[in-house]
C-alpha cells in the first residue's frame, strides 16, 4: 500500500510521535527540550499524504474516471480544517473576554483575523519583538504552521498540475530541485535572520515537499517499500531529535534535516517491519487520529491557565492541562471533525461545501477585526486593575521611549543592519568638560540609562546597548549586537575620556566569566566600574500577575511567581564584581526583596516596578537609584548630582 492508499495505520502512529512531543514541550517538560521539532515530522507527513491523493489524480491515462479538481482538493481541506479549526477560535474569544486583558483581547483579535485568513506565521513573523507580551499570552501562536500548510497548498497543486501536465516524466527532478532550492534557503536564512526562517514559507516548504517526493516516487514505482535497518534509524532520528535538538540550536536549517529525514524513512519503509507495528501499536494510532484537535486545543488550554495563574506549571498542573487537552481533542474529533467527513458529506458539489465554507471564513475574520476594537469582559474590572494591567503595554508608551531610546541607543542584535541604526554622536561621544559615564550592556542595561542621565545632570552620561549580547569583552551574542560590542572595546574604550563604566545585564552563570575579565580590563585602563546586579524575576508579565491578584482581592503568591533561582546568581555576580575590582556592585534585588520571600511590587506612584518579566519602567529605576544614591555617588566621584 503506497501513497494516496486509503489507510495507513503506521503515518497515523506517526502522527502521535509527532504531537505528544510538542504538546508536552509546550506544557515545560525540560526533559524533551527538542519537543518543537513534532511540527517538521507534521509536515512530512502532510506533504506525503495530500501529494499522495494529488499525484494520483493528476497522473493518469486518456479514459481514466479519476480527475483532478482543484475545487474538489479546496473542498476537501475546508471539510478537513475548517470545523474544528472555527470552534477553537470561538471557544478562544470567549475565554478571552473572560481572562485576558483589554491589550489581550486586542491582540487576540489580530491573532483571530491572521489565523482565519492563515496568514499567522507573517502576523507572528511581524510582531516577534524582543519587548512583544510573552508567547504564552498568545493563544493562537500555534496556528503559524496550519497557515505555512495552506500556503503551500495554495500553490502546490497549481504547480504539480503544471508539471503532470508537460514535465511528467521529470516529476521527480522538479520536486528534488524545489527541496534543495527551500533547504538552501533555510540554512542560509536561519544563520541570518533565524524568525525569518522559522516563520515562513519559502525557507519551510522543503520539508512538505520531502514527504511530496516520497509520495510520487512510490507511485511511479507502484508500490511501497520495506526496510527493517531504513525504519530504524528514521525512529532513531525521530526520537533522538526531541531530546538532542533544543531552542539554543540554529532552527530550521540543517539542523531540521534529521526530524525531516527521520519522518520520510518512517513513512516509506517502516509498513510490514517491527518498527512499523510499534506505530501501529493501537494507544499510538489512536493518538494519531486525534492529533490534529490535539494540536488546536492544547495552546489555547495551556495559555489560558497560565494567564489565570501564572506562566509555571507545576508537575501536577501538566498532568491536568494534558488530560484536559487531550479529552477537548477526543471529544473535538468525534463530535466536531468526523460528522465532516460522512460520505453524505464527502459527496456534496464542491460549491455546496466551498460556499459556505467562504462565509464561515469572512464571518471569523469579521470577529477577529471587531475584537481588535469592540472587545469586552462580562466581568467588571475596576479602572485600578485596568491600570496596573496597562503596564504591560508600557513599550508603547513616551516613558518607554524616552528610558530606552530604541532605534537610536538601543536595538535588537536580531535585526540585520540594526547596529548601522546606532547613533554614536548621540550616545556615545565624550564630553571633554564633564565626567563621562558610559552604560553598557543588554536591556536590562539599556533601563538604567534614562534614570542615571536625571540623577546626575552634570555629568554626560552615555549608552551603548542592544539586546542580543551582554556588551561584555567577551562572550558570544547576536552579529549586530557583537559589532556594538567590538566598537566600545575595541574603538571607544581606549580612545580615552570615559572615566565610568556601568555594566548591567541579564546576568547568567555562563556570562560571570567575561563579566570578571571585562572588570579588570577596565580596572587596568584606570576606569571606574559600576555593575547593576539582576532583577528580581517574576513566572510571566508582573503588571498581569499584579492585576490578577488586586482584582480578585489575593495574596501575591511570591513562593510560585518569583523567579527564586536569580537570587544565585545575584550572589555569584556579586562575589566576582567585588573581587575583580569593580568600584561598587548595586544589588537591585537585595533592595527590592531583602532577604524576605516577598519583594516591593510597586513604584512610589503605584504602577507596577516591572512591565514584563524583569524590566524595570523609568519611575522604578529612578526610585531605585534614590535608594542607592550613597553608592553611586562614592563611585560617580566628580560627577555628583547637582
Amino acid at each position: 500500500m503506497s501513497a494516496g492508499s486509503k489507510y495507513l495505520p503506521h503515518v497515523d502512529g506517526l502522527r502521535a510521535f509527532a504531537v505528544l512531543p510538542v504538546v508536552l514541550f509546550h506544557l515545560g517538560a525540560q526533559w524533551i527540550p527538542g519537543g518543537f521539532v513534532g511540527v517538521d515530522t507534521f509536515f512530512v507527513i502532510s506533504g506525503y499524504l495530500i501529494t499522495g491523493i494529488l499525484w494520483r489524480e493528476m497522473d493518469t491515462e486518456p479514459g481514466d474516471p479519476r480527475r483532478f479538481s482543484i475545487w474538489v482538493f479546496y473542498q476537501r481541506r475546508a471539510l478537513r480544517i475548517l470545523p474544528a479549526l472555527v470552534v477553537v477560535f470561538a471557544a478562544v474569544v470567549v475565554m478571552s473576554a473572560f481572562v485576558q486583558s483589554p491589550a489581550a483581547q486586542a491582540a487576540l483579535g489580530s491573532q483571530v483575523l491572521a489565523a482565519t485568513l492563515f496568514v499567522s506565521n507573517f502576523y507572528f513573523w511581524q510582531n516577534e519583538d524582543y519587548f512583544a507580551a510573552d508567547p504564552s499570552s498568545q493563544p493562537l501562536l500555534h496556528t503559524w504552521s496550519l497557515a505555512v500548510e495552506e500556503q503551500f497548498y495554495l500553490l502546490f497543486p497549481l504547480l504539480l498540475l503544471l508539471v503532470a501536465r508537460w514535465m511528467r516524466r521529470r516529476v521527480l527532478a522538479v520536486l528534488a530541485a524545489i527541496i534543495a532550492l527551500s533547504l538552501a534557503a533555510s540554512i542560509v536564512v536561519t544563520a541570518y535572520e533565524p524568525g525569518t526562517a522559522f516563520y515562513l514559507l519559502p525557507t519551510r516548504a522543503w520539508e512538505l515537499g520531502a514527504g511530496a517526493l516520497l509520495a510520487v516516487w512510490q507511485l511511479r514505482r507502484g508500490r511501497s517499500s520495506s526496510s527493517p535497518w531504513l525504519a530504524a534509524v528514521g525512529l532513531v532520528l525521530v526520537v533522538g531529535s526531541v531530546f538532542l535538538i533544543d531552542k539554543s540550536m540554529p532552527f530550521p536549517g540543517a539542523v531540521a534535516i534529521a526530524p525531516v529525514l527521520g519522518a520520510v524513512l518512517l513513512i516509506g519503509w517502516a509498513r510490514g517491519t517491527w518498527v512499523g507495528r510499534v506505530l501501529e501499536f493501537r494507544p499510538f494510532i489512536y493518538i494519531g487520529t486525534i492529533s490534529y484537535s490535539l494540536y488546536l486545543w492544547h495552546w489555547p488550554v495551556i495559555v489560558f491557565w497560565r494567564t489565570m495563574t501564572g506562566n509555571a506549571i507545576d508537575p501536577l498542573e501538566m498532568v491536568g492541562l494534558f488530560a484536559a487537552s487531550f479529552l477537548l481533542a477526543a471529544a473535538s474529533t468525534a463530535w466536531i471533525e468526523r460528522p465532516f467527513r460522512t460520505k453524505r458529506i464527502r459527496d456534496l458539489s464542491a460549491g455546496r461545501v466551498l460556499i459556505p465554507a467562504t462565509a464561515v471564513i469572512v464571518v471569523c475574520a469579521t470577529v477577529g477585526g471587531l475584537w481588535t476594537r469592540y472587545h469586552f469582559s462580562p466581568i467588571p474590572v475596576p479602572a485600578a486593575v485596568q491600570e496596573i494591567a496597562e503596564t504591560a503595554e508600557y513599550a508603547d508608551t513616551a516613558d518607554y521611549r524616552e528610558q530606552f531610546r530604541r532605534g537610536t541607543c538601543f536595538f535588537s542584535g536580531k535585526e540585520t543592519g540594526a547596529f548601522d541604526t546606532y547613533d554614536k554622536d548621540v550616545c556615545a561621544t565624550p564630553d571633554p568638560d564633564a565626567e563621562n559615564v558610559l552604560v553598557v550592556g543588554d536591556s536590562h542595561g539599556a533601563m538604567w540609562w534614562r534614570g542615571l542621565d536625571l540623577a546626575y545632570p552634570d555629568a554626560h552620561v552615555m549608552q551603548a546597548t542592544a539586546s542580543g549580547c551582554f556588551g561584555l569583552q567577551t562572550g558570544g551574542g547576536e552579529d549586530e549586537c557583537l559589532e556594538l560590542r567590538d566598537w566600545v572595546w575595541d574603538e571607544l574604550l581606549p580612545g580615552g575620556g570615559i572615566d565610568v563604566v556601568v555594566l548591567a545585564g541579564r546576568w547568567d552563570p555562563n556570562t560571570l566569566p567575561a563579566l570578571e575579565r571585562s572588570i579588570e580590563t577596565l580596572t587596568a585602563q584606570g576606569i571606574r566600574t559600576i555593575v547593576m546586579g539582576p532583577t528580581v524575576e517574576y513566572d510571566g508579565d508582573l503588571p498581569l500577575l499584579l492585576a490578577r491578584s488586586v482584582q480578585f482581592d489575593s495574596s501575591f503568591d511570591f513562593e510560585t511567581l518569583r523567579v527564586h533561582q536569580r537570587d544565585e546568581v545575584n550572589a555569584q555576580a556579586r562575589t566576582i564584581a567585588e573581587s575583580a575590582g569593580a568600584e561598587t556592585y548595586i544589588d537591585v534585588i537585595d533592595l527590592l526583596c531583602g532577604d524576605d520571600v516577598e519583594c516591593v511590587l510597586r513604584a512610589p506612584d503605584g504602577s507596577p516596578m516591572q512591565f514584563d518579566y524583569g524590566h524595570l519602567t523609568l519611575t522604578a529605576t529612578k526610585w531605585v537609584i534614590a535608594e542607592v544614591q550613597d553608592q553611586l555617588d562614592a563611585a560617580l566621584g566628580a560627577a555628583g548630582r547637582s
